[in-house]
């Protein structure tokens, strides 16, 4: 499951990096905030499919 994410990440971080220079800094912002509830959500996931 970890490998998973990694693939997902290493694959979005650089389209993740262009869209960024276009947006403005609040727009930044909630985006980061988006991706990292995302990321919280495949952690809980991925626990819950381990226990």
């Amino acid at each position: 499951m970890l490998n998973l994410i990694r693939v997902v990440e290493q694959r979005d971080v650089e389209t993740r990096y262009v869209q960024q220079r276009k947006l403005t800094a609040r727009q930044v912002r909630a985006r980061q905030r988006e991706e990292r509830r995302m990321e919280l959500a495949l952690m809980e996931i991925a626990w819950s499919r381990l226990c």
